[in-house]
């Protein structure tokens, strides 16, 4: 159910609990005058960096959130406790109003060495008039109560929490607190000044256009055709591109969004504004009329170099005669026990021979044994492989499959430096259609060009969340060095003969017969998630389900909540102690319950994806030390995770677990199961790559479930690739002829 309330934070459980900022807090509702509205009821609101607008949480605050909430009853001491758990998609910060100051104060951490008792001293010689003082910083008007050391301490976390008299001229514009701090941490002392002279500089600040437009309008008398206004809508235009995946567009369809967001002003405004966009900087208009956001074309053009100079500059490279990597590649079949067909030959001798090279195919083709092969060549010259991908899942299946180290590409960049890349040296991507152009052009950057690079991956798989295409681009060229791998290896059968069609974009024919290796099941989307958990009960564990969305009747959220009452919710709860109730309450956890990883836990061996299953509850949470005697934390359980090795659970991983009988098919990426249940309905997410993705994930058993109409028409319509508009071909194109042209 999707809520908006007001809550004072009682405590942080999480900061910054994925790594991109945001946090996880628990808080009591509260009224506009800061009144606990319901004692029996408490929230914990997971919150994003761009939901909070980069504003640190603390304890005391006031926030007005929304989002999608889920009702879950805690027993806490025999009392039955209502827990609401809140995805927060926006959230403004409050100023507490009147006496509710001595509570922000009492509870946050930054006002230190003033508690309830100096803060209540502060309302009642003050009153109202403490805001004031705060707010103008006046460390001396405090002296009647506060020492000036603590005078000092007061009015610094005053200022931290935000200079007040700015954030309010935001809040009475209605633009949140949180786009006034960022602007605030631009600009300083400056930043009403420069909002006046620019109001459309708030789009950079994340605030929508229609907020922004308002502000100019009416606040600040902007006109319909100020050159100000004309340069902002062409920035949002370029935003709302970028955001959509694109990193190019024409002409024709730049100038069709500036006349929607200029509120369908003449045709002639619109123009005026396509043509302040392209004197003041904000887009590049190519040779052939497309239209590029600056920063998508500096990341598409950094790519482009970097493919360009390896395809055009191979004279120094370490290369095996053919005769020698054939004799390479007779050894590793030996030893391996396996006969390599043609296509894998050819994939080897073009990889080794070429500074950029791309292995491409579907599921099941032998992509992996490919590289284990390549990989013997590149020994044979003494170059150095690095192996990465995307996902933390797929990076240790690459380990694993390998037996050589691999990172994540974040991983990877974040300790670039630590890397010795002299010499030879080859960087193997894996999962390679599901990376977009900013972490491209990030690895781009960083490697230096004598660095060869093999992408791997299916472009009939889904493609990058992020803007931009790469491989899926790449393949379109025919002087890029690739080969398509084409003949199934690891399964074969009906699964593979659909998978194929689906991939081919040609709907199969499909049994309803639940114990087929492949079928489909009509379903109302009403009566999904039942079918869904019946059908799962069947073989529960040898089963995955698989979904293309988190919310909703057919989401992984729902499915997941109404396996866990069929099958576990009965079982021994996982218990934690919470601060705020001085007190143990449950996690939402039983025993037996089918767990997914959320996050990247490097020291446990745990990625993005990992799937287990808990399996032990401790009676009393147990001490965990490393090897050197450093406390750890606490386990409070035990899970088994895929691969068959048995973790602890710790009270501080618990905010990136949650349920997982089923999991997006964006997570399964990668991974397989013997039997996979696919929920087809309606979704913007719906193509034949999304349904050839969730189809293979299977070894054995794929049964689909949900509207066949829907289905068909996904897979036989173009996939949604085809949709996204990017310039990196015609880059590539226009360097390779310069490039050439200068030899």
């Amino acid at each position: 159910m999707r809520i908006e309330q007001t809550l004072r934070v009682t405590a942080i459980r999480s900061q910054n609990p994925k790594g991109f900022g945001g946090c996880i807090f628990s808080g009591k509702a509260i009224g506009e005058s800061g009144q606990v509205t319901d004692a029996s009821a408490y929230y914990v609101v997971k919150a994003s960096a761009r939901a909070t607008g980069g504003v640190k949480v603390q304890p005391g605050q006031w926030w007005k959130v929304s989002g999608t909430a889920y009702e879950r009853i805690a027993d806490v001491n025999g009392y039955r406790v209502t827990e609401w758990q809140l995805e927060a998609t926006s959230g403004d910060l409050m100023r507490p109003s009147g006496k509710h100051i001595i509570a922000f104060i009492a509870d946050c951490p930054a006002f230190v060495g003033i508690g309830y008792v100096k803060a209540s001293k502060l309302w009642d010689t003050f009153g109202d008039g403490l805001y004031e003082i705060l707010d103008r910083r006046d460390t001396a008007a405090l002296a009647p109560v506060l020492s000036s050391e603590t005078a000092n301490v007061m009015i610094a976390a005053w200022a931290e929490y935000g200079d007040l008299k700015t954030l309010q001229w935001f809040a009475s514009h209605g633009l949140n607190l949180g786009i006034g701090s960022k602007v605030l941490a631009f600009y300083g002392d400056e930043a009403i000044r420069k909002l006046e002279a620019d109001p459309y500089r708030l789009l950079s600040f994340c605030a929508t256009w229609g907020q922004v437009d308002k502000l100019a309008r009416n606040f600040f008398a902007i006109k319909h055709d100020d050159p100000r206004r004309l340069h902002g809508a062409v920035e949002e235009a370029l935003y709302r591109t970028f955001a959509e995946g694109h990193t190019r567009i024409t002409a024709s369809v730049l100038f069709a969004r500036l006349a929607n967001i200029l509120d369908g002003h003449c045709r002639n405004i619109a123009s005026k504004a396509f043509a302040s966009g392209r004197t003041n900087g904000s887009c590049i208009v190519d040779v052939n009329g497309g239209v590029h956001p600056i920063g998508a074309w500096i990341m598409e053009a950094t790519v482009a170099r970097a493919i360009v100079s390896r395809v055009t500059g191979n004279d120094s490279l370490p290369v095996l005669s053919p005769g020698h990597v054939d004799a390479v590649i007779d050894v590793y079949e030996s030893e391996e026990g396996i006969a390599l067909n043609d296509e894998q030959r050819l994939a080897i001798h073009t990889s080794s021979a070429h500074s950029l090279s791309l292995i491409v195919g579907g599921a099941g083709v032998g992509k992996t044994t490919v590289l284990k092969g390549l990989y013997r060549v590149f020994d044979e010259t003494r170059t150095r492989v690095f192996q990465m991908a995307l996902a933390g899942l797929a990076a240790k299946r690459m380990q694993e499959a390998s037996g050589r180290p691999a990172s994540t590409i974040a991983s990877f960049l974040r300790s670039a430096k630590e890397h010795d890349m002299s010499g030879d040296c080859v960087v193997v991507v894996d999962e390679a259609s599901m990376v977009d152009i900013i972490t491209m052009s990030r690895l781009c950057e960083i490697l230096p060009s004598h660095v060869r690079i093999v992408l791997v991956g299916d472009i009939g798989q889904l493609m990058p969340v992020g803007p931009g295409l790469v491989l899926h681009a790449l393949v379109r060229l025919p002087d890029i060095p690739q080969v398509e791998l084409k003949l199934v290896k690891r399964y074969s059968g009906a699964i593979a003969r659909a998978a194929q069609s689906v991939r081919d974009g040609i709907w199969p024919e499909l049994s309803d017969d639940a114990t087929a290796p492949i079928a489909f099941l009509p379903c109302a989307v009403g009566a999904i998630a039942d079918l869904v958990v019946d059908l799962y009960a069947r073989d529960a564990e040898n089963t995955q389900i698989l979904s293309a969305r988190k919310s909703g009747v057919d989401g992984t959220l729902a499915i997941n909540t109404l396996c866990q009452i069929k099958f576990t919710r009965h079982n021994r709860p996982l218990l934690v102690y919470l601060d705020e109730f001085d007190s143990m309450a449950g996690t939402g956890f039983y025993i037996g319950d089918q767990l997914l990883c959320t996050k990247n836990l490097w020291e446990w061996n745990l990625q993005n994806g990992s799937v287990g299953r808990l399996v032990e509850i401790e009676d009393t949470p147990q001490l965990l030390t490393s090897a050197e005697g450093a406390e750890i934390g606490h386990v409070i359980g035990w899970a088994v995770w895929d691969g068959g090795e048995r973790r602890p659970i710790l009270k501080s991983m618990l905010d990136n677990i949650e349920l997982g009988n089923a999991v997006t098919v964006h997570k399964s990426q990668g991974s397989q199961w013997e039997r996979v249940i696919v929920v087809l309905t309606g979704s913007r997410m719906m193509d034949r790559t999304l349904i050839y993705t969730a189809m293979t994930r299977a070894q054995n058993q794929v049964i689909l479930v949900g509207d066949p109409v829907v289905a068909r028409r996904a897979v036989e319509g173009l996939p949604r690739v085809d949709s996204r508009l990017v310039g990196l071909v015609e880059l590539i194109e226009e360097y390779t002829v310069r490039a050439r042209g200068s030899l």
